[in-house]
């Protein structure tokens, strides 16, 4: 069963290691709001307290050449953006999809189920 399904327009940003000592830095800035941006969005589709039950995340990133960074790390912005919005914590994902395509219109869909 979808509990929630979103779209989040514009260029997706990989995750990277914050630290206190670059906490400020402006792209660490860059990349915290658009963490807060995919929560905003993830809400207005999940209105609902957040699952409790094991969780399934589809995430398909759309990207139009450029320096790119790794799947893996697009993923975990998506899934850590949604932690107490959709699911109570991301250690409810037991499957994950996730793929880079080639686009003119950059975006990141996701899909989060019921498993």
């Amino acid at each position: 069963m979808k509990i929630c399904s979103f779209t989040v327009p514009g260029r997706a940003i990989p995750a990277i290691r914050l630290n206190r000592k670059m906490k400020r830095t402006k792209r660490n800035m860059r990349y915290m709001h658009y963490r807060n941006q995919i929560g905003w969005i993830a809400r207005s589709e999940h209105a609902d307290p957040p699952v409790k039950c094991d969780v399934g995340v589809n995430v398909n990133v759309y990207l139009n050449g450029g320096t790119q960074g790794d799947v893996d790390n697009y993923f975990k912005t998506i899934t850590d953006s949604m932690n107490k919005i959709v699911y109570a914590d991301d250690r409810q994902i037991r499957e994950m999809s996730a793929r880079k395509i080639e686009s003119e219109d950059e975006r990141v869909e996701v899909v989060v189920y019921e498993l």
